[in-house]
């Protein structure tokens, strides 16, 4: 994403949500992390929170990557409700029962 299409992002967030302030500092802080996410994708994701909130968005709801751009895509990495969840990440882990040791001797 341009410098130019944070500003207009952060244009229309300031028009939608009177509280919302533009500084410079606040111009820099959001291409600094943005410069990796597909402007469109952003704006749907934009529109989106409008309709549904009072409130201006975060950052992080409404980041978007394309798939081609996005930096952890080819490392099996997906997002998910919850947050980042790294797809085999528990397979590569040592098997463990899910009881201590100390708990065999009362539960058996």
């Amino acid at each position: 994403m341009e410098k130019h299409e944070v500003t207009r992002i952060l244009v229309l967030i300031e028009s939608v949500y009177p509280d919302f302030k533009i500084r410079n500092e606040t111009v820099d802080n959001w291409f600094a992390v943005c410069r990796e996410l597909d402007y469109h994708l952003v704006m749907k994701n934009l529109t989106d929170h409008i309709r549904r909130s009072p409130y201006p968005p975060l950052m992080a709801e409404l980041a978007a990557y394309s798939m081609k751009e996005e930096p952890n895509y080819r490392y099996g990495i997906q997002a998910d409700e919850e947050g980042w969840v790294q797809i085999q990440h528990d397979s590569l882990l040592p098997k463990r029962s899910h009881s201590l040791p100390w708990q065999t001797e009362y539960l058996a």
